[in-house]
């Protein structure tokens, strides 16, 4: 038992050893889709829904499909999010019996809507405003009014 929690322990001082290092992995693949980040597709997942039927030898009645596109858009990158092209077509492809031709074809465009288009989206439920805080650097003197009042 205290070999294998010696073992554990060194794994885990390995692993923290060599986070620092580690990097994601890159979706871009094509030297023409490295011109065009918009249309790069990065992951397609594919998985039969909650709640459908699992009966052997039977097609699931439901499943979900997921598109990621544009890569290395990171949660830091927000919230000033880039917008979808709307002239770009997706199409996902479908084989259900083996053929290599697709039996359904799912087409669509992705379109941005600013509701607000006057207000930042880090804004957005700013309430009756926001002012700089007490620690404000110079030329931003503490309490002045960064962000108006939010009129959503």
């Amino acid at each position: 038992m205290k070999r294998l929690k010696k073992s554990l322990i060194l794994v885990v001082v390995f692993l923290l050893a060599i986070a620092p290092f580690i990097f994601p992995c890159s979706h871009r693949e094509a030297p023409i889709t490295a011109l065009d980040p918009k249309a790069d597709i990065t992951d397609l997942y594919a998985f039969v829904s909650y709640g459908t039927s699992q009966v052997p030898n039977t097609p699931p009645s439901k499943v979900t499909l997921i598109l990621c596109v544009d890569p290395f858009l990171e949660p830091a990158n927000g919230p000033n999010w880039f917008p979808f092209d709307p002239e770009i077509l997706y199409e996902i492809n479908v084989d259900n019996d083996q053929d290599a031709e697709p039996d359904i074809t799912f087409q669509f465009r992705f379109s941005t809507e600013q509701r607000l288009p006057n207000l930042f989206q880090v804004y957005a439920g700013a309430g009756s405003g926001i002012t700089a805080p007490a620690n404000s650097p110079p030329p931003v003197p503490p309490g002045t009014l960064i962000a108006a009042e939010n009129h959503a």
